[in-house]
Order: structure tokens, then C-alpha cells, then sequence
């Protein structure tokens, strides 16, 4: 019988994964995509990606399958958390059907609990990586605007500001830009190494806002000039200018701006003067340190919005085990406690993140009115953020 390799991927092999992962998801496509431009951030050899993933080796090396397992440590309420998202699930073409991902999915979630992952995320098929406990999450506001729109919301301004590529060697650039970025109750903790790889995922691009030479913001667009993924400015009230000036430089008749739910400056204007507006799901993720986690998660809201009084009890069925919690708000400042007392609620782990993270709304309606109004908790990921 054959023996295969099963296991975390070794550096010598960075070339050669790739290689594998491009053929997977790209050459019967016939793209002209590669996994290295897609996203320097991981699959430089610096970023080490075949030790970040786990794979099925033949004994002649040869990729059957992959699993990529990214680490992304993010800070949110002021809480350190350490997290994980999976990417780049690949099996080759002539190799599936023998349950290749499913071992490799498993021994992911086993390596992430072992290491004291409190949160993993992916993007994909919501039925398939349920099995594995990953539910849908997150909230993402998109606003539109087209020229005419804007004219009628603000009148027809010209920005008066100018728009700049980010060098990838401007590190002071880089500095003001995360400066911008980590004011925010939910951030993930970029690397200022990896800081332009991690702008230019997914084929964006990464832009300098400035008036009269002065730096005032950035602006990430996609490929197509038409939608702006993050963006952030030194003073809200450069808003409307920083539309126009969007549609300046994408030189589109209308553009999208993708919203967090705790940028409140930011919801405030669009809701009052966007074109139309879109409400999806970040990504899916699997809570495996829920105490922690809904922490975090309530400490953020908390940080922006005024929370009702109140206490919850309750058990919820964890991929990495059973955790009872009791839940309390009180005068806005937040707790949550390990319990043994009877809880109120049981959930299973899909259910528990519908009711505390998703926008579908049914797990969390016979929670308390003043416990719904926590809900859903400010869950988002950055495309920048995700693999």
C-alpha cells in the first residue's frame, strides 16, 4: 500500500504547491490568475505557505491535496484574539472522492485547538464547511453612489483632492495608514512587513488620500476601479469629497464602498445620502473559545453603542467543547462568566453563531427584547483580512 504524507507542508516545497494550488483552481479555467499575484501576503516564500498548509503527499512529493491554515490575530474590544482562516482547500482533479479534504479540514480544526485558536474563518460553500462547524457570520454593509446620485446628495462638488498609488517602500505612509485603521473597535494586527502585500489582496490596489500634499486618508479599490473595500480619513467630514474623488479616479459612472457595522461616522452619511445599499455575510467561522470570544464581540459593540441592561444564561455545544456562559450587561460594562447554574438556552455550535453573529435572525428570537438588542454582534472581516 502506498504510504503518503500527511502533515503540515514543508518550505522546500513553496514552488511546488503553488504550482498545484494553480493548476486546481486556475488552468481549466483558463486564467491568467496565480495564487502568488492573487495574494503576496501568504504565498511569498517569506510568509512561509507550505508550512501553513496541510497536505497529502505522495512519496514522490507530489501534491494530492492542501489545506491552507493562515494565522490572522486580530485585537477586538480590546481583547487579544488569536485566530486562524482556512484558504486555498484544493484536491486534485483525479484525487477526489477518497475524503482528502475532510481529513485535512479535521486535522485543521484538532491543530487550531490544540494551539488555543479562539476564531476561524473561511470563505466558500456555506453546506460543505458547516460539517465542520462553520456557520455563516458577520456583517457587511456595500453603498452605492453614481454620479448623478451624488450631485442631487451633495451637490455637484469636485473633490479637491488628489488620489496617489502607495509605494510599497513609503513606510510612513503605511504608518498613517494603520494609524487610521487601528482606531477601530475590531481590527486585525498587520504586520508592517506584510502592510502593502496585505492592501494589494485580491488584486486591489491601495491609494493615498491627500489635500494640497497632505496626507488625509486611503483608499483600497479593486481591480475595476468601482468598488472601494477599506478606506479610511482623517476627518469624517472629507466624506462626500472622498466619493467624488473616487469616481474621479475610477473614472466609472458609480462606485461601491464597502462598510463595517462599527464605523458609525461612515453608516451615518451613507445611510443618508447613498444610492442604494446591500446587507451580505462577512465570511463563515467556527467559534472554538466561545467565552472569549463573546467578550470580545460585546466589549466592541459596547464601545460605540449604548447596550441594554441584562443577563443571559447559556449552553452552548462547542467543536471544541461545552461551554456554559452567563452573559451581563450592566451600565454598558460587560461580563462573561463561566456558569453551572441552569441555562436558559442550548444551542449547537451553527446555532449559537446565527443567534450571537449572523444576520439570519431565527436562533436568537426567543432570546429576551433587551438581550436581542446586543444582536448581532460586530463581526466583520476585511477582504484584505481573509485568504
Amino acid at each position: 500500500m502506498e504510504s503518503l504524507y500527511i502533515g503540515r507542508g514543508k518550505d522546500e516545497d513553496n514552488a511546488k504547491l503553488l504550482a498545484f494550488l494553480d493548476q486546481v483552481f486556475f488552468v481549466d479555467e483558463g486564467e491568467d490568475t496565480r495564487f502568488l499575484e492573487l495574494l503576496p501576503k501568504i504565498y511569498k516564500d517569506q510568509y512561509r505557505p507550505a508550512y501553513n498548509n496541510f497536505v497529502v503527499q505522495q512519496p514522490d512529493g507530489t501534491f494530492r491535496a492542501a489545506v491552507g491554515n493562515f494565522d490572522n490575530d486580530m485585537t477586538v474590544g480590546g481583547v487579544d484574539l488569536k485566530t486562524c482562516c482556512i484558504g486555498n482547500v484544493a484536491v486534485g482533479k483525479d484525487q477526489r472522492g477518497r475524503g482528502y479534504m475532510i481529513d485535512l479540514m479535521n486535522a485543521s480544526v484538532t491543530d487550531m485547538i490544540e494551539r488555543g485558536v479562539a476564531l476561524s474563518y473561511l470563505g466558500g460553500q456555506r453546506q460543505r464547511y458547516g460539517y465542520f462547524g462553520y456557520e455563516n457570520a458577520g456583517t457587511c454593509y456595500s453603498f452605492g453612489f453614481s454620479k448623478s446620485s451624488l450631485r442631487h446628495a451633495v451637490g455637484g462638488i469636485e473633490s479637491g483632492l488628489t488620489v496617489e498609488p502607495l509605494r510599497p517602500d513609503d513606510t510612513e505612509a503605511i504608518r498613517l495608514i494603520d494609524e487610521i485603521y487601528t482606531k477601530a473597535p475590531v481590527i486585525s494586527r498587520r504586520s508592517p512587513a506584510a502592510y502593502y502585500d496585505i492592501l494589494c489582496s485580491w488584486h486591489d490596489r491601495p491609494y493615498l488620500i491627500k489635500e494640497d500634499g497632505r496626507f488625509v486618508g486611503y483608499a483600497v479599490f479593486n481591480k475595476n476601479m468601482d468598488y472601494v473595500g477599506e478606506f479610511g480619513l482623517t476627518d469624517a467630514a472629507l466624506l462626500p469629497r472622498l466619493i467624488a474623488a473616487a469616481l474621479e479616479t475610477g473614472g466609472r459612472d458609480s462606485v461601491c464602498c464597502a462598510v463595517a457595522p462599527y464605523e458609525t461616522e461612515k453608516l451615518d452619511f451613507f445611510t443618508k445620502n447613498a444610492s442604494w445599499m446591500n446587507v451580505n455575510h462577512c465570511e463563515s467561522v467556527l467559534v472554538l473559545d466561545w467565552k472569549t470570544v463573546l467578550t470580545a464581540y460585546l466589549n466592541a459593540k459596547a464601545a460605540y453603542e449604548t447596550l441594554c441592561d441584562g443577563e443571559l444564561t447559556v449552553l452552548i455545544h462547542g467543536k471544541a467543547g461545552d461551554e456554559t456562559l452567563k452573559l451581563g450587561v450592566k451600565d454598558n460594562a460587560v461580563s462573561v462568566t463561566e456558569s453551572d447554574g441552569a441555562p436558559r438556552f442550548e444551542l449547537d455550535c451553527l446555532a449559537a453563531v446565527r443567534a450571537f453573529f449572523s444576520n439570519y435572525p431565527a436562533d436568537r428570537a426567543a432570546f429576551p427584547p433587551e438581550i436581542r438588542q446586543w444582536l448581532p454582534l460586530p463581526m466583520f472581516f476585511s477582504s484584505r483580512d481573509t485568504m
